[in-house]
């Protein structure tokens, strides 16, 4: 019993200088803290804060609201003044479609007064028509009475009966009717051409222009819808540019005169640098957010553990009172005097990390966990190659212990 109760102490004896022995020539840092990088939320523009979230350490999700900032003293008399030329632009389109109605309608009249004239102008010219073809019937008969008068004549002058005289009084008669039927058909002709154009709408005549003055006057009213036109045209691309202008204004007014931060990564408020309510220049520093996103483990070692570590080289990291081991990779090696790799992270480096030399390491499994997320300040320790205890601890949690 007593020989059992030695071999059991020289046992237990062993397998602790094993543990010390084989964890002082595995390597492990002398502290190391969860830690993240730290983004500083600034004003884009100066304004009063209105802080959406008003608690340190409280849990934000990417594009979450964070603040808002805004500013009512912003001068905006360029925005009023576009759009008091725009309205002026307005104005003037309304007179132009005004002007156009009006000349429109006068337009309607003088049309109206230019059909009825050219239908009367048509009319008459057909009733003139009729009555010189009633005369050219006319002169056609008096032209064969002629004839055959002439014929009489013409022969009692070659029996001896009829005179001289008579006989030329008979052709002269004969002559002028002859005349008058010719003067006819050529007067019928230029009523059926007088006709023609006046039907198409040009007339042709003594002492009168070839249109009337209604017609002249439309003329000149269409010349002016014309130029209203031109001018209504202009007016609606002023109206246009002035309106993009007027855009553009208000979406600089309104990025300087309201802004709204949201969180760029999920993680958690760290320190509010203004109070809700308060007001702040442009880039002021409002709030500090740590990237839950990307959690590293920061360490200290020795100078001879130091100058045998590699970049990518693997590591275990354990927190003090938990019993789960995490794998990492070294990432960095920040050497002595590393206080200005911390300027941008959560948690600084004490007086004596800084007396040793730095190490950060990436820890992927830390965010898988939900407890440790983002669990930045928690401190443990960096295993640099695998020892006894982190082998201890492996088969532990492989059965369930």
């Amino acid at each position: 019993m007593k020989l059992a109760r030695i071999l059991i102490g020289i046992v237990l004896l062993a397998g602790g200088l094993y543990i010390l022995i084989g964890e002082h020539f595995a390597g492990t840092s002398a502290d190391a803290n969860v830690n993240a990088r730290i983004y500083v939320i600034r004003a884009p523009i100066e304004g009063n804060v209105t802080l959406a979230v008003k608690s340190i350490g409280a849990r934000l999700n990417a594009g979450e609201l964070v603040a808002d900032v805004s500013d009512d003293r912003f001068d905006n008399a360029r925005l009023l003044e576009l759009e008091r030329n725009r309205d002026n632009q307005q104005i003037e389109l309304t007179r132009i479609a005004a002007q156009r109605m009006a000349v429109s309608e006068s337009r309607i009249g003088f049309s109206a007064q230019a059909t009825d004239y050219q239908h009367g102008r048509t009319r008459q010219i057909e009733a003139r028509l009729a009555e010189n073809k009633a005369a050219q019937d006319a002169a056609s008969a008096r032209l064969r009475a002629a004839d055959a008068a002439f014929r009489r004549a013409n022969e009692l002058s070659n029996r001896g009966v009829e005179t001289a005289a008579s006989f030329d009084r008979a052709r002269a008669a004969f002559d002028v009717a002859q005349q008058d039927l010719e003067s006819a058909r050529q007067r019928n002709v230029y009523l059926e051409t007088e006709l023609a154009s006046a039907r198409s709408g040009v007339f042709i005549g003594e002492s009168y222009n070839d249109a009337p003055s209604s017609s002249q006057r439309i003329r000149e009213l269409d010349l002016r819808l014309a130029e209203l036109s031109v001018d209504e045209q202009q007016v609606k691309a002023r109206i246009a540019q002035y309106e993009r202008q007027v855009d553009a204004e208000r979406v600089r007014v309104n990025r300087l005169t309201s802004a709204t931060l949201k969180a760029g990564v999920p993680g958690v408020a760290w320190d509010f640098l203004v109070d809700d309510g308060e007001f702040a220049r442009r880039g002021q520093d409002l709030m500090k957010l740590v990237d839950c996103s990307n959690v590293i483990v920061t360490a200290s070692v020795t100078e001879s553990l130091y100058d045998s570590l590699t970049i990518g080289a693997p590591v275990q990291f354990r927190l003090f009172g938990d019993r789960r081991i995490f794998d990492g990779t070294i990432i960095r090696l920040g050497g002595s005097g590393a206080s200005l790799l911390y300027t941008n992270l959560a948690v600084g480096p004490s007086a004596q990390h800084l007396q040793r030399f730095d190490v950060t390491a990436t820890v992927p499994e830390l965010a898988r966990e939900p407890d440790l997320a983002c669990a930045i300040g928690r401190t443990g320790r960096v295993i640099f190659s695998g020892g006894p205890i982190a082998r201890l601890r492996r088969l532990l949690t492989r059965y369930g212990y």
